[in-house]
């Protein structure tokens, strides 16, 4: 059986002539894949803002018009928290549990959740239960922001708008990458093969297959569609 009979996709995510669209918060047809600049690090906020677009809480055009933002409080609140201009999106180098703090800022509720491995914080959960997480939050059919570590330290961000399972321990994740183009007819531009229910927390044996080294997942940005804004 091909494993394209076993795969998970997110809700309002879908394909209209050659580019990938979800429904945007005026119920209408909006772009959802932004690419970051090659000089650009801000993988963060163009994956969280691809994740609000999916989400429906957004619009492409929110992103780029400043008049959005004067119509909308929520729309204004990630503009100035999140935006630095209308070309473009912000090189902060926000963490992830910085990003589900101000986005909860903006919407003045709990609309983010934040989990990872890293210890020391309120959030820290076990591998088991991230992955736990992962595959949950996309079961529901809902887009999952998660960050990646390399071998040399260096982190990545994506957006999971996807998931497919060979066997019990192997979980692959269809993702959104920013740092890489999409192309035409594609729904996703990489995959992270998840080392799924694994226990250990140091070693990096999750892999992505698009570049092809070991990573592993340690940190996630959801969202809780009861707290949407509007």
């Amino acid at each position: 059986m091909s494993i394209f009979t076993n795969i998970v996709l997110v809700e309002n995510y879908f394909l209209e002539g050659m580019n990938i669209r979800a429904m945007g918060r005026n119920y209408k047809p909006t772009l959802v894949f932004a690419r970051q600049g090659h000089l650009d690090g801000s993988c963060c906020i163009y994956s969280l803002m691809m994740m609000l677009i999916i989400h429906g809480l957004l619009e492409r055009e929110d992103l780029t018009d400043l008049r959005r933002g004067e119509e909308n409080s929520f729309v204004d609140s990630i503009q100035r928290t999140f935006l630095y201009n209308l070309k473009g999106f912000c090189i902060g180098g926000d963490s992830f549990a910085e990003i589900s703090e101000k986005l909860n800022e903006c919407s003045h509720s709990n609309l983010s959740n934040y989990f990872t491995l890293k210890p020391g914080t309120e959030n820290t959960v076990s591998r088991r239960d991230l992955h736990k997480k992962i595959r949950s939050v996309l079961y529901e059919r809902f887009p999952v922001m998660l960050a990646y570590r390399k071998k040399n330290g260096e982190g990545h961000a994506v957006v999971a708008i996807g998931y497919y399972m060979d066997g019990p321990k192997e979980m692959y994740l269809l993702c959104l990458d920013p740092s890489q183009p999409l192309n035409y007819l594609s729904f996703w531009n990489n995959i992270i093969k998840l080392d799924f229910m694994s226990r250990d927390i140091e070693n990096l044996t999750d892999y992505n297959c698009y570049y092809g080294n070991d990573i592993i997942v340690d940190e996630i940005v959801t969202i809780n569609w009861r707290e949407y804004p509007f």
